[in-house]
């Protein structure tokens, strides 16, 4: 795998908002811009398993980091489709909550992807026999792999994650695991997924246990593997891919994990410099103190729960036309007059340190300005306005003598 894939799959977590730029009206006035925030590179990833049987997948886009307003969930897992047996071949299945979670893309999906967090597809057995790792020929994965990449495709996902449980392999006649079935799979995925996705293996069952994989390109065809025991810290051993930055060795339940624990491996993860921490069962209800103890440690933020997102534009200036208003030229202003807005409402205002509350409002004016006027001189002024959220804009104007 090319470094710049695993970069763009490591640390793909979006930028956070940018503060806006002042535009002045017909070149008068010149506004200062504030600089991009944009996310850490090296913050490990938290994975977490939405049950969609009984949660809604949206509910991860109610999760936010309190200071810099990214994502708190950097990876998404639908749990469950499944891999099924029509007794000939393997199909993948959607149960009536999965289809309904992939049919309402838009409310479930989209949200949580515009976000920044990344969403896959988790698909398990069904006790059925057909399995990950059971597969007798490279035709019979590429088979598999074709359905997972039009899902993937169809329903604009980020990728599939492999989790090799309730197999029951050997059912209806189905063959015993072998130690190519999921090098095979994996390999024919990535083929017709491409480099922009990911592909996961939760480290259980004999696509973890019976593989060789030696036998392809593990490095270059998985993208991370990941601890599947709650509550464990315990990384997967996979030949290959011992980059760390790959691996989870944390695994917690959210319902039944002690928040000093999670804590813990969460401390434990950053210190043994594993790229990620696996969390299951995100609910709909408010979990931010207890992933604050988790995200405080990987990303240096506590975690805010349906937080609107931070204001982080900062407030357009405009000189208003019109003699009434303004008279003179941007070189040098008899008179001039200010139209502010902001969509999160200007507060305050400031003319060369010289402040003038206002009324928070989305709309605000600085009527007739001249020497004296609100703190403004002849010759070269500055007028700062703030916004309630604290974003800043300033600009320079010429007031004639």
């Amino acid at each position: 795998m090319s470094q710049s894939r695993i970069r763009s799959h490591r640390f793909r977590k979006g930028l956070a908002a940018v503060a806006g730029l002042a535009v002045a009206a017909a070149g008068a006035v010149a506004a200062s811009p504030a600089a991009a925030t944009e996310a850490p590179e090296n913050d490990p990833q938290l994975a977490v398993y939405v049950e969609v049987n009984s949660n809604d997948l949206a509910n991860v886009a109610d999760y936010t980091l309190a200071d810099s307003g990214r994502v708190a969930v950097d990876l998404a897992m639908i749990f469950a489709a499944n891999i099924n047996y029509d007794g000939e071949k393997a199909n993948l299945h959607f149960n009536e909550r999965v289809t309904e979670t992939l049919n309402d893309a838009e409310n479930q999906i989209r949200p949580v992807q515009e976000q920044g967090t990344k969403v896959l597809l988790s698909v398990l057995g069904n006790h059925q026999g057909a399995g990950f790792a059971n597969f007798t020929s490279y035709e019979q994965a590429d088979a598999f792999a074709a359905q997972l990449a039009d899902a993937v495709t169809t329903y604009g996902l980020d990728g599939i994650d492999f989790d090799d449980e309730w197999t029951e392999y050997g059912a209806n006649g189905t063959p015993q695991p072998n130690a190519e079935s999921f090098g095979w799979l994996a390999t024919a995925l990535r083929g017709r997924l491409g480099d922009d996705k990911i592909i996961s293996l939760y480290a259980i069952g004999p696509s973890y246990t019976t593989t060789d994989f030696t036998l392809f390109d593990a490095e270059g065809v998985l993208d991370y593997a990941w601890n599947p025991y709650y509550p464990t810290y315990d990384a997967p051993r996979v030949p290959g891919l011992e980059d760390r930055t790959r691996i989870g060795a944390a695994a917690i339940d959210l319902a039944n994990t002690s928040a000093a624990t999670a804590a813990d491996f969460a401390n434990r993860t950053v210190a043994d410099g594993y790229g990620v921490y696996v969390a299951y069962n995100l609910t709909a209800t408010d979990q931010s103190a207890y992933l604050s103890g988790i995200t405080q440690a990987l990303k240096g933020e506590a975690t805010e729960y349906r937080a609107s997102p931070k204001d982080r534009t900062a407030p357009t200036i405009t000189v208003k036309q019109g003699a009434e208003f303004t008279t003179g030229s941007s070189d040098a202003y008899s008179q001039v007059s200010f139209k502010l807005y902001d969509a999160g409402q200007i507060d305050r205002l400031f003319v060369n340190g010289v402040l003038k509350d206002l009324t928070n409002n989305t709309w605000s004016d600085l009527n007739f300005v001249k020497p004296g006027a609100f703190g403004a001189v002849a010759g070269a002024n500055t007028l700062e306005v703030l916004d309630v959220a604290g974003n800043r804009t300033e600009v320079s104007f010429v007031l004639a003598g």
